[in-house]
């Protein structure tokens, strides 16, 4: 059976490539990283250390708090709606009763930031906050972000590679440049689990399929241990190098808008972007907020659909108000890469649907 999200599979002709030269990364206004976490800490790590405070989105990823947390900054938070945009009024109250030294922000799920959020992000940066956009969600994103210090992202959560993220600093510093050893524990045990859910896909081989699965976490909690800075691997700039955007792209929003207009119209959950127009970038994952999360994904699971919980609460000091707690509560995200195409998004609908007992799902595309 075809399974729906999960681990990215490799093959074996994806090691029968020619491993490009390393200096590709150094000659690149690009900075390449093994993960994008090590683009954070080396950005937390090169401020001074009277000026170490930094204003964090309440919704977002641990791998985002602890670089800055590593290296011993002070952490506030700021709201955001279920919208999953930006509080702007909170972020200005916040900014100068702190005079926070850094700001970042993550245009969540394919949706660029919008007007306001430029505006207010334009004000902090001419009063002297450098400004962090993590575009791990819309990494394909044409938004003109003049006044973001740092852009950074993550690779590895759009593409079949083991490894990959990226800086780009608006004023090059050669220390980002240093050359650095990779991640070849991490990737080794990605690349395996990667390699084990190709062959189970080509096998059925549950017994494959879990192995599988716990080298991934072997890998995960590789990752969660102290941050030190890597190269991306050349392996993996390779793999990337096969891969066409472009179709990626057309496929990740084909899927996107076949799911938001069969779902949308259901009352058992919330679509946290309910305006199409909204989403100007091609998006990571098409997100719902459901109450009985937990039971969904149970039923969405037994027909080999994988909707990942984006993301677990990293500390308790995120959880600032109710809306915050009801996001990390209830968020679902939906798989809509371009592994799949619209036959898997009416398995996904008609899955939901049964889930929810409603027979009665016609499709539209």
């Amino acid at each position: 059976m075809k399974d729906i999200g999960s681990i990215f599979p490799l093959y074996d002709d994806d090691f029968e490539i020619n491993i490009v030269d390393d200096k590709q990364q150094a000659e690149s206004d690009t900075i390449l990283y093994s993960l994008c976490r090590e683009a954070l800490y080396v950005i937390a790590d090169c401020f001074p250390k009277d000026k170490r405070k930094v204003l964090l989105p309440a919704y977002t990823c641990s791998t985002v708090v602890t670089p800055f947390v590593q290296v011993g900054w002070e952490c506030s938070y700021y709201s955001v709606d279920k919208s999953l945009r930006i509080d702007v009024n909170e972020v200005k109250s916040i900014y100068y009763k702190n005079h926070n030294s850094l700001i970042l922000v993550h245009p969540y799920f394919g949706m660029d930031l919008n007007d306001d959020e430029i505006q207010l992000l334009e004000e902090l940066h001419n009063d002297g906050c450098k400004v962090v956009v993590d575009l791990t969600q819309c990494i394909f994103s044409n938004k003109d972000y003049g006044f973001a210090d740092y852009i950074v992202g993550s690779y590895r959560k759009w593409y079949e590679v083991p490894d990959g993220g990226f800086l780009k600093p608006r004023i090059q510093d050669e220390s980002f440049k240093a050359m650095l050893p990779e991640n070849k524990d991490f990737v080794s045990l990605q690349a395996d689990s990667m390699y084990l859910r190709g062959l189970y896909f080509n096998t059925n081989n549950e017994v494959v399929k879990n192995i599988s699965r716990r080298l991934n976490k072997l890998a995960v909690n590789l990752g969660r241990k102290t941050i030190e800075p890597h190269a991306m691997s050349a392996f993996s700039i390779s793999l990337m190098n096969k891969v066409d955007k472009q179709k990626c792209q057309q496929q990740r929003f084909e899927n996107y808008q076949f799911l938001f207009q069969n779902l949308k119209h259901y009352g058992y959950f919330q679509l946290a972007c309910t305006n199409l127009e909204e989403v100007t970038t091609s998006p990571l994952y098409f997100v719902i907020y459901v109450q009985d999360r937990l039971v969904l994904q149970a039923s969405l699971a037994a027909e080999h659909i994988y909707a990942p919980i984006i993301w677990p609460i990293p500390n308790e000091d995120v959880l600032i108000n109710e809306t915050v707690q009801s996001i990390y509560d209830t968020v679902l995200a939906i798989p809509v890469d371009q592994r799949y195409d619209l036959t898997d998004m009416a398995k996904i609908v008609e899955t939901i649907n049964n889930h929810y007992h409603d027979k009665n799902c016609s499709y539209r595309s």
